[in-house]
């Protein structure tokens, strides 16, 4: 059986929403997107919500285990239900 690496970017704000979608062929190649996309959301929640209270967001990571078959970094604001970015790396099996 062959792996394959999905990663699913989930994103919403006040004005705009989408869905990217990344293929690898080793998980080495997909963490570090995985890593890339959390970076450019961390900084993007940074400068453009940095007038908004930390505790207003609720953040659901998995990115550390090392044998994990799914890691996941999810944010929500509490008081704003359309902003959320979800970052998943889903590992699958082919045939």
């Amino acid at each position: 059986m062959e792996k394959v690496y999905l990663i699913i970017f989930e994103y919403s704000t006040e004005d705009c929403n989408g869905i990217d979608t990344y293929l690898y062929s080793t998980k080495e190649k997909a963490v570090k997107k995985l890593k890339e996309l959390i970076k450019t959301e961390k900084e993007f929640y940074k400068q453009e919500y940095s007038h908004l209270n930390k505790n207003e967001f609720e953040i659901d990571t998995n990115i550390d285990d090392k044998n994990a078959s799914e890691y996941w970094w999810n944010i929500h604001c509490k008081t704003d239900w359309y902003l959320r970015t979800n970052v998943d790396l889903r590992i699958k099996e082919i045939e």
